[in-house]
């Protein structure tokens, strides 16, 4: 049987024993931006902290899969979305426009949907439940918008 995904019954429960785990090893939550934090503002000769590596794991390991798998192929357009390309350039302002503002809202938020999704609901946070009701309100919002314009799938 071949899957084009890990299964959501092996994954939950994965992501489970990394949260958990990272909270009884190092007291520290699992969040995606903070590699990325890591790895922006290390010092250099320093060490990075943990998220580093986890950050690049989680960008190699999903590249190996969909290599192991054949699917990949990167590119600048997201074809999911259906919407259309603005050229080669504009596609690149446009993902570093919104990769700013993701960034920018990621900061405002105090992290990212992964680390208020999973490791602060996960302990109950009032401000992750409400970042993580903000993000996918708004997403859903967002996604209805856009299915009333065309532009979703």
């Amino acid at each position: 049987m071949a899957f084009d995904r890990c299964p959501w019954y092996v994954a939950g429960h994965l992501f489970g024993l990394l949260i958990v785990g990272l909270r009884a090893a190092l007291n520290k939550p699992f969040g995606a931006l903070g590699g990325y934090i890591d790895l922006a503002t290390a010092r250099p000769g320093g060490r990075p902290g943990f998220r580093v590596p986890m950050l690049v794991g989680i960008v190699l390991g999903g590249a190996l899969y969909a290599t192991t798998l054949g699917t990949f192929s990167p590119s600048l357009a997201y074809v999911g979305a259906g919407l259309p390309s603005v050229g080669r350039f504009g596609d690149i302002l446009l993902l570093t426009f919104a990769g700013a503002l993701i960034g920018f809202g990621a900061r405002t938020a105090g992290g990212c949907t992964s680390g208020h999704g999973m490791s602060g609901m996960a302990i109950g946070s009032p401000a992750s439940i409400a970042a993580a009701m903000t993000f996918f309100g708004t997403a859903v919002i967002l996604a209805r918008g856009l299915a009333v314009l065309g532009c979703a799938p």
